[in-house]
């Protein structure tokens, strides 16, 4: 493939993610989006690019890519998490058939430089883009024609000053249910079973208040008006930093009338770190998802996440929600100290803990992770993992058999994810919760509680658990109402693909597990 010299015209691809929980594709329609979340990382590669190339962005997940737009680009840039491998490798097989160059970045691409599913693509990067000189090397390579198969981000990390505002301008923004910013990158934990170490370091490096800023202007210079989502794995890994980039978010919120709602992911620590919690509710946060992954204390230090051990999880939640913050969880089964008694004691822990969004999935060894390495050296590592987090286990288990851990894990979601079940957490998490933040509803949030009503409130089958929790959260104080409406439309995804997705599918899994 042979690129020529000039001004180039550049096809940003995100590849499509299959449905999951986190993907919410059961309840976007009801905003009128096609997507929960942007990829943000193709637009922050966008301002990377010379600002006088052709730039287009195709996301999968809300259009389909055309043979005319491989076909009007000069070089195809992609990006992707392991879960997207399958949808990375068709648009590669799809761009060498038009004799047009495809590089592809990414998790996937730099824990995975030599998986099958990159076999099509011109080049692979390894590594973040802002590392000095890396971009720099591929744009000259690009325009010279001359891809490399491979490029290497050097070590020490790229710092985030690094990191320019994202081409959020290139979005269809309407498509997408929130935006979504990146503060920080790094975390200071060892999690044994967790890549984030991996691919951006332990040490937690932050983008300068002012940068924060400046992509929250220009998220507004849009027009866009609702929530954004802080895609940090740990926003609280260097609390001193955070809790300075918090205090110029909340001053700039404050100028410009609170247009934002934001929610990110932190470690259990937070409970702890009042003023960060205080400048978080200042700044607009009103969420925050944490990994308790386990009520097991030797799980948790088979783990290496001791710093779960230092804090009683009920306390921290309760602490949280009476500060401004919901409390979103993960949690783990599987763990070689976990028996067949684990499914049980999660359930409880979930309760207790009365959190809604209970993302629960089976142990996975990533590729990379500590778990991988050591479950390859034991002889108990059974296949590729593709990266769905609610997909099947890749580990033989320790303490039970393969059976009980996917019988166990399946009655685990059905009772998660029954509706009276959910309902009853939600709302016992509404009425403890303190709200803080707030903005104003903007107008498609409106249309999504007639469609929720009539959807949910008349022809679902959990109808009466639907009008039961909205009529408590009006109980608990009718400002909660637009928040209760929006667990419930989430809650209607999280029924519809449990039951039609996941239980089908590990229900099959025990048959044939049964079977051999």
């Amino acid at each position: 493939m042979k690129l020529f010299p000039g001004r180039k015209r550049v096809l940003l691809v995100n590849p499509e993610t299959p449905t999951s929980y986190w993907g919410f594709q059961g309840s976007v329609r009801f905003v009128g989006a096609r997507a929960a979340h942007t990829p943000l990382s193709l637009l922050t590669l966008a301002a990377l690019l010379p600002r006088d190339w052709g730039v287009k962005l195709v996301d999968l997940n809300i259009q389909r890519l055309k043979d005319r737009d491989i076909a009007w680009a000069d070089v195809v840039l992609l990006t992707g998490m392991i879960v997207q491998k399958d949808s990375l490798d068709l648009i590669c097989r799809r761009c060498a058939a038009h004799d047009v160059p495809t590089v592809v970045g990414g998790p996937f691409a730099s824990s995975s430089p030599d998986a099958p599913e990159l076999q099509y693509a011109t080049s692979v990067v390894v590594g973040e883009a802002e590392c000095p000189g890396l971009m720099a090397a591929l744009i000259e390579d690009i325009v010279e024609g001359q891809l490399q198969r491979r490029y290497w981000a050097t070590e020490p990390k790229p710092e985030m000053q690094e990191s320019p505002v994202p081409r959020f301008d290139l979005l269809k923004r309407r498509a997408y249910c929130c935006l979504d910013i990146q503060v920080s990158r790094g975390c200071p934990h060892r999690c044994e079973f967790c890549n984030v170490r991996m691919l951006f370091g332990k040490r937690p490096r932050y983008k300068d208040p002012e940068q924060v800023v400046a992509e929250l202007q220009a998220i507004y210079d849009t027009g866009y008006r609702g929530n954004i989502f802080v895609v940090d794995d740990n926003f609280i890994g260097h609390p001193q930093r955070a809790l300075e980039v918090l205090e110029a978010m909340a001053d700039w919120q404050r100028r410009h009338r609170n247009p934002f709602l934001f929610y990110t992911e932190a470690d259990v620590r937070l409970a702890s770190l009042d003023s960060v919690v205080r400048q978080m509710v200042r700044a607009g946060f009103y969420g925050v998802f944490i990994g308790f992954e386990s009520p097991s204390a030797e799980a948790l230090r088979e783990a290496a996440k001791t710093h779960n051990l230092r804090h009683s999880p009920i306390e921290a939640v309760r602490k949280l929600r009476r500060r401004g913050l919901l409390v979103y969880g993960g949690f783990i089964v599987g763990f070689d100290a976990d028996d067949a008694t684990i499914f049980e004691r999660t359930k409880d822990f979930v309760g207790e803990c009365k959190i809604d969004f209970a993302m629960a999935g089976m142990l996975t060894a990533l590729p990379g992770t500590p778990l991988e390495q050591r479950l390859r050296k034991e002889g108990r590592l059974l296949f590729a993992t593709d990266g769905d987090q609610f997909g099947l286990s890749n580990i033989l288990p320790k303490r039970m058999s393969r059976l009980e851990l996917v019988r166990g894990y399946r009655k685990l979601l059905q009772y998660l994810y029954a509706p009276k079940n959910y309902f009853a957490r939600a709302s016992a998490g509404l009425k403890e919760w303190h709200q803080g933040a707030r903005r104003r509803v903007a107008a498609r949030e409106f249309l999504a509680v007639p469609r929720s009503i009539l959807r949910q409130g008349i022809f679902s089958r959990y109808r009466l658990q639907y009008w039961k929790f909205l009529l408590r959260a009006l109980f608990s104080g009718p400002r909660k109402l637009p928040r209760a409406f929006a667990q419930a439309i989430s809650g209607h995804h999280f029924f519809r693909y449990t039951s039609q997705v996941v239980i089908p599918r590990l229900l099959r899994e025990e048959r044939r597990l049964g079977a051999g």
